[in-house]
């Protein structure tokens, strides 16, 4: 199990904060965290003032909540093992066969694995070799669940994936059918803005795209699997 960089980096910024308003809010009592002029500095600013009121509260913030994995990271088993039957982290074992759906959250760097009625959450960052732990994850998921959709689909029953639906015919969104004939191309869109990452799945169709959030699919890699075996044939 490893410490991970973004929670190191957020609960350093968290705890600057809080004592760079705490040196301006004391010096005042003849308590110096800082040198005297650095603070008379920082006070006469045109920010001081508003750094004095706020420090605090947003050094909790990022302490708090962007750096939350801190206390899952203090409280998780020091171990994770995989196996033939599954994912086995302390007392807890998510077996293969028992794995219903599969979602993945990148801006929070975790998977999402629904099984018999629970949830487990894998913060993936809190483990070495994180890429190749998310590869085998999802490949075994995959390997479960994708024999049974093709199956549903020959029979022609509709296969939902969230907001995206697969049928014999083609693919349904917003309850409007795109026949696999005329599907020019789907690509995987990755993309970070403001500190927020996503994926997106980009669906070219007749000429109009259509943009779906990975994380408001369901079994997103067991659909995109299915789709390009399908699209290859």
């Amino acid at each position: 199990m490893v410490f991970p960089t973004h929670t190191r980096f957020w609960l350093a910024g968290g705890i600057v904060l809080i004592y760079f308003a705490l040196a301006m809010i004391l010096t005042p009592a003849g308590i110096h965290l800082l040198p005297a002029d650095m603070v008379k500095g920082m006070v006469r600013s045109q920010t001081g003032f508003v750094f004095a009121l706020l420090g605090i509260p947003c050094g909790l913030y990022l302490i708090l909540w962007r750096a939350g994995d801190l206390f899952v990271w203090l409280l998780s088993p020091s171990s994770l093992e995989l196996d033939a039957r599954g994912i086995h982290v302390g007392k807890t074992s998510v077996l293969w066969r028992d794995v219903t759906s599969i979602v993945r959250e990148h801006n929070n760097g975790c998977l999402i694995l629904a099984h018999r009625g629970s949830k487990y959450r894998m913060r993936l960052h809190l483990w070495s070799d994180a890429d190749e732990l998310e590869a085998v994850v999802t490949q075994q998921v995959i390997s479960m669940l994708l024999p049974a959709i093709r199956r549903q689909v020959a029979r022609g029953e509709q296969v939902r994936f969230g907001p995206l639906s697969v049928c014999a015919e083609g693919l349904v969104f917003k309850k409007k059918l795109i026949a696999w004939e005329d599907i020019e191309s789907l690509r995987l869109q990755d993309d970070f803005e403001q500190g927020v990452s996503t994926r997106e799945l980009h669906i070219l169709a007749n000429g109009r795209l259509h943009k779906i959030d990975e994380e408001k699919l369901v079994n997103a890699p067991v659909l995109f699997s299915y789709l390009s075996d399908r699209l290859a044939g």
